[in-house]
C-alpha cells in the first residue's frame, strides 16, 4: 500500500496494550508498597520513566516503513552487530543475583537481551522472505539456509544463555521457530528439529544444578516448601486467596515477603490475589485482544515481509505473557520471564512497547 493511502494505526491494539501498562503501574506500586511508601514510590517513578521512554520509542517506530528493510537489510546488519557488542558488554559489569544481564550507567541500566527480542523477529522474518523461493523445493536447497539462520541467531542466544537467562533464550528461539514455520519452511523439518532441540534443552537443564532443581521443584514443590518449592507454593496461595473478586487493592498478604519477586516475575499472582479471578481473567483477555488484533493485522496486510513480522511481534508478546502466567499458576517451571507491559523493569517495558510500535506501523499497511 502506498504511503499516501496508509490507514491509521490499530487503535484497539493500542488500547489493549496501554490498558495493560496502566494495570502494571497500579500493581507495581501495590506489590512494592509493603517495603515502605518511599520504596514503592521509587519503583513506580522508575516504571513511569521507562513507560515514557518506551512510549516515545513506540511513537517513533509507528512512523517507520519496515518494508524498506526487505530491500535494504543494512540496518538489520548494523543492529545485529550493535547487539552482539551490548550482549557481550554485560559481562564487564558486576553480577546481580548471580547473573550478568544489565549494563549500568550510574542509576540507569539497560538489559540488552530484552531489547534484542524484537530485533530477532526482524532478522528471522527477513531471512525467511529473502529465501522464500527455496521453501517449496527439496531439502537439499532449503536446509542449509535454515541452518545458516539459526547459526546467525546462535551467537546472541549463546551470550544470553551465558548470562545466564534460559527463559529469554527459550522465548526467542521458540518464536523464531514459529516464524520459520509460518514463513513456509517444510513441515517435516520441525518433526526432526523438535526432538533434537528438546534433547539439547533437556541437557542444558539437567546438567545445570540450579535449572534441574527448578524442574524437580516444579514437579513436586511440596518436597521443599521452604526452599526450591517456596516460590511456586506461595504463588498458588496468592491465587487461591484471591477467590472470585479478590481481597482488594493493596490487601495482598503474599507480597509481604512471602512471595519473592512479587513486583516483577510474579506480579500476576498479586493481581490474582487482590483483583481475584475477575481481575486476572481481564488481564488475560487483554492479551487475547492483542493476539486477535495482531492476527487481524497479519491477515490483512499484503506484503509478505510485513505479514511475517506482524505474526512474529504478536507471538513475541503473547507467548511471553502465557509463559509468565503458566509459571505463576505452576503450569510450567520458573523461567524468570516478566509479564509484558506489567512486570517491573524498564528494559522489559521498553522492549514490549517497541514491539507494539512496530506492530502498529504494520497496521497502517493493512487493507480493509
Amino acid at each position: 500500500m502506498s504511503p499516501d493511502v496508509r490507514r491509521p494505526i490499530d487503535r484497539l491494539l493500542l488500547f489493549f496494550a496501554l490498558a495493560l501498562m496502566a494495570v502494571g503501574m497500579v500493581w507495581v506500586f501495590s506489590a512494592s508498597a509493603f517495603k515502605n511508601h518511599s520504596a514503592a514510590t521509587t519503583f513506580l517513578v522508575n516504571q513511569m520513566v521507562g513507560g515514557f521512554v518506551g512510549i516515545a520509542i513506540m511513537l517513533a517506530l509507528t512512523q517507520t516503513d519496515l518494508a524498506v528493510l526487505r530491500d535494504n537489510p543494512r540496518t538489520l546488519q548494523v543492529l545485529y552487530v550493535v547487539f552482539l557488542v551490548l550482549l557481550g558488554a554485560v559481562f564487564a559489569f558486576p553480577a546481580i543475583n548471580h547473573a550478568h544481564r544489565w549494563i549500568r550507567f550510574g542509576r540507569l541500566s539497560i538489559q540488552p537481551s530484552e531489547l534484542f527480542k524484537p530485533v530477532s523477529v526482524l532478522i528471522t522474518s527477513w531471512w525467511m522472505i529473502r529465501h522464500r523461493d527455496l521453501w517449496g523445493k527439496g531439502s537439499r536447497e532449503s536446509i542449509p539456509k535454515l541452518v545458516a539462520l539459526f547459526a546467525i541467531l546462535l551467537v546472541p542466544l549463546a551470550l544470553i544463555l551465558r548470562e545466564p537467562d534460559f527463559g529469554t533464550t527459550f522465548l526467542i528461539l521458540f518464536v523464531a521457530l514459529l516464524v520459520t514455520f509460518l514463513g513456509g519452511a517444510q513441515r517435516w523439518i520441525f518433526a526432526v528439529a523438535a526432538p533434537a532441540l528438546g534433547a539439547v534443552g533437556f541437557a542444558f537443564v539437567w546438567f545445570e544444578p540450579y535449572r534441574r532443581a527448578r524442574v524437580l521443584s516444579f514437579l513436586n514443590p511440596e518436597a521443599d516448601p521452604l526452599g526450591k518449592g517456596h516460590q511456586a507454593l506461595q504463588s498458588l496461595i496468592a491465587v487461591g486467596n484471591g477467590g472470585i473478586t479478590g481481597v482488594g487493592l493493596g490487601g495482598s498478604m503474599q507480597k509481604l515477603n512471602y512471595l519473592p519477586e512479587a513486583h516483577t516475575d510474579f506480579i500476576y499472582a498479586v493481581i490474582a490475589e487482590e483483583a481475584g479471578l475477575i481481575g486476572s481473567v481481564l488481564v488475560l483477555a487483554l492479551f487475547v485482544g492483542i493476539l486477535w488484533r495482531g492476527y487481524r493485522i497479519a491477515h490483512r496486510v499484503r506484503d509478505s515481509f510485513l505479514k511475517l513480522c506482524a505474526m512474529g511481534f504478536t507471538l513475541l508478546l503473547v507467548v511471553q505473557a502465557f509463559m509468565n502466567m503458566s509459571v505463576v499458576l505452576s503450569l510450567a517451571p520458573n523461567k524468570g520471564i516478566p509479564l509484558p507491559f506489567i512486570s517491573y523493569g524498564s528494559s522489559s517495558l521498553i522492549a514490549s512497547l517497541a514491539s507494539l510500535g512496530l506492530l502498529l506501523a504494520i497496521s497502517k499497511e493493512a487493507s480493509e
